[in-house]
């Protein structure tokens, strides 16, 4: 076991590099391995490989053995902006850079017992990651030109199985998470560019309980249930730097920068993460060969009203404003056994967004979304191997209303947004 895990580690830090990606509800990855997102992640009342540590840890009841998985979701997300006002001028238009975000996912599981089962699970459940080309002149540059966050789970749990084919889990989500936003300050008088902020830093961890119920009354009916508590993940006296990018001979940003205290100041934050509730269904057919299964999905999305930065220079204090509402998806996956070693899936989501129209920005151009997958999963021996694809699709957006834009601020770029991103998923399984 210990030699496996070594193994393994180099290529897990590799994946935690990389994650910090949001293409589903608000900023929500909800693509824990490669198997469940074949299946349009409609995995709650199925949960039988290693990441049911996220979608239903109840499922743990069900699986045996011992096993160790490991996955990544390359995911390549594209965002285009359509400026609002149409004389021409370049700057109204913009498109997101071509980058590849690797979402990772690690798991041990054990089932001792025909009562006990426990195990330990890395995932990266909320993310976001948006660089857009040309920053320096994008229209949105006074909102955000880059902007990143990534969170990362640990989740220990246990699953006892309190009657014949029920189980009930609980266990404990640890996460951490970092935070990073850059954007340009103009110069008053022409409004060119005159300062650049970057804040950037790790939260505090935090930690809070998830539970999962599992009960299969016969072998062809499954129904499960998860909630994982919402989060506030704390910053404290994180790095802001503020530099001067105003032409040689420019003095008004020099002076600024002195008048605030020079480029390197502190910032503290709080950002909360919502809850998240799962309930799904899953039936197979009399022959065994065919699978279905159906699954709601809803995020307390209500929590994330607004992110106020405090620095310490009371006179950089600024609060952007969210106020997202609560959301849904409804998420849906049929399986075919074709034989003993190979299992064929299909997927489709209706993600439903909890951003109101007076919130989409360069920060997140959040939208409803359609997303379709597909995908295999092959035994041999002791090894299980999952691939898939998903392609989430989404619904043109804009921040502007009766011909009146939302905001009342010039900071904001508006038009209409557009997104679209390609998922690719693998994972691998060792049964021991």
């Amino acid at each position: 076991m210990r030699k496996r895990f070594l193994l393994l580690a180099p290529a897990l830090g590799l994946l935690l590099l990389g994650a910090g990606l949001a293409h589903a509800t608000g900023f929500s990855i909800y693509e824990a391995s490669a198997r469940a997102t074949a299946l349009g992640c409609a995995f709650t009342a199925t949960a039988d490989d290693g990441s049911a540590l996220f979608y239903n840890a109840a499922g743990l009841s069900f699986q045996t053995g011992r096993s160790l998985g490991l996955n990544t979701v390359a995911v390549a997300p594209q965002f285009k902006f359509a400026g609002h006002l149409t004389q021409g001028d370049a700057l109204q238009r913009g498109e997101s850079e071509n980058k590849v975000f690797l979402v990772p996912g690690a798991y041990y599981t054990a089932r001792p017992t025909d009562k006990l089962a426990y195990g330990v699970g890395m995932y990266a459940p909320f993310g976001l990651g948006v660089v857009w080309k040309d920053g320096a002149e994008w229209v949105g540059r006074r909102v955000s030109h880059d902007v990143s966050i990534q969170t990362i789970y640990v989740t220990p749990a246990v699953s006892y199985m309190v009657g014949e084919g029920c189980a009930l889990a609980l266990g404990a989500d640890v996460a951490t998470q970092y935070l990073s936003l850059s954007k340009f300050t103009p110069e008053p008088q022409f409004g060119t560019n005159a300062l650049e902020s970057k804040i950037s830093g790790r939260s505090k961890p935090n930690v809070t309980p998830t539970v999962g119920f599992m009960l299969r009354p016969s072998p062809r009916v499954s129904v499960g249930a998860m909630y994982h508590f919402g989060k506030t993940m704390k910053f404290e006296n994180r790095d802001a730097t503020l530099t001067n990018v105003q032409a040689a001979g420019d003095t008004w940003a020099a002076a600024l920068l002195t008048g605030l205290g020079g480029s390197n100041q502190t910032v503290s934050s709080e950002l909360n993460l919502p809850s998240m509730m799962s309930l799904g269904l899953a039936l197979t057919d009399r022959t065994g060969k065919i699978r279905v299964e159906g699954d709601y999905v809803r995020f307390g999305w209500h929590t994330f009203s607004e992110l106020a930065l405090d620095f310490t220079n009371d006179a950089l204090d600024q609060t952007i404003h969210f106020d997202y509402e609560d959301s849904w998806q409804a998420r849906f996956g049929a399986e075919y056994t074709v034989n003993d070693d190979l299992r064929l899936q299909f997927g489709y989501v209706r993600d439903k967004t909890p951003q109101p129209l007076k919130a989409v920005s360069p920060l997140l151009p959040d939208s409803d979304r359609n997303d379709y997958s597909f995908g295999f999963n092959y035994k041999k021996g002791t090894w299980d191997l999952s691939a898939s694809y998903m392609a989430v699709v989404g619904s043109a957006r804009t921040n502007i209303q009766d011909g009146e834009p939302l905001r009342n601020t010039t900071d904001y770029p508006f038009g209409t947004y557009k997104s679209v991103a390609n998922l690719y998923a693998v994972g691998v399984r060792h049964n021991f």
